[in-house]
Parts: structure tokens; C-alpha cells; sequence
């Protein structure tokens, strides 16, 4: 599997987001709707997720396309009792349905704390 942590850390983003505000929306509103379709997730913002599921390597990124071909928009973490990632894409915990879950993680990447990347 290859995850290697980028040199400088991204900005948080969310992506298809304009302004900063709207992706400190629409990041809590998808946090939101993960305690309640999920599990309440913890303060941490992920932007990478190296994990095995089914013996098959993943990595997730945000603002990455998954292998079905959804675009990830935010990743979070919680646990039960181990850690437990969230992976969300417009049909999966987004607009609807549940997250992609990851127990197995290999490599986390955070993004950088400060600043927003959504800032024009």
C-alpha cells in the first residue's frame, strides 16, 4: 500500500465548497448527520486514510475520487472502542445513505491546522 504523507499538510477544504463559510457548513452538517446515522465523530480533521478492507488496500483522500467513483467531501473518526473512520461521498453520508467505514487504518493524514483551504 502507498500512503505517504504529503511534504506540507493541506489547508482544510471541502470540496465543490466556494468560500470558507460554506465549507464550515457543510462540513458540520455532514458531521451532524454522521451522529445520527452513524456514530458521533470526534473533533479531528482527516484528510487522508490509508486502509485494508477484505484483504485489499484503500487509501482515501479528500477531494479524491473512490473506487466507485464518488468524490470523497470529509473523513472522520470516531471509535467503538478502536478507531473507526467515516468516509463520505455524496451518496455515502453526504445526501444520504451511510459512510464508507474503515476499522483498519494503516496511515492517517491530518489536515494542517489554521487557515481554510476554501479561502479566495
Amino acid at each position: 500500500m502507498r500512503c505517504d504523507a504529503p511534504a506540507e499538510l493541506p489547508r482544510f477544504f471541502i470540496p465543490f465548497a466556494g468560500a470558507s463559510e460554506t465549507a464550515e457548513e457543510v462540513y458540520e452538517s455532514v458531521r451532524a448527520f454522521m451522529r445520527k446515522v452513524a456514530f458521533a465523530p470526534n473533533e479531528r480533521r482527516i484528510y487522508s486514510v490509508a486502509y485494508r478492507h477484505n484483504g485489499r488496500d484503500y487509501v482515501s483522500t479528500v477531494g479524491e475520487r473512490e473506487p466507485e467513483g464518488e468524490t470523497v467531501i470529509a473523513i472522520f473518526e470516531t471509535f467503538n472502542p478502536d478507531p473507526l473512520y467515516m468516509i463520505c461521498t455524496r451518496s455515502r453520508g453526504v445526501v444520504t445513505g451511510d459512510p464508507i467505514l474503515a476499522g483498519d487504518a494503516q496511515v492517517v493524514v491530518d489536515f494542517a491546522p489554521g487557515r481554510q483551504g476554501n479561502d479566495h
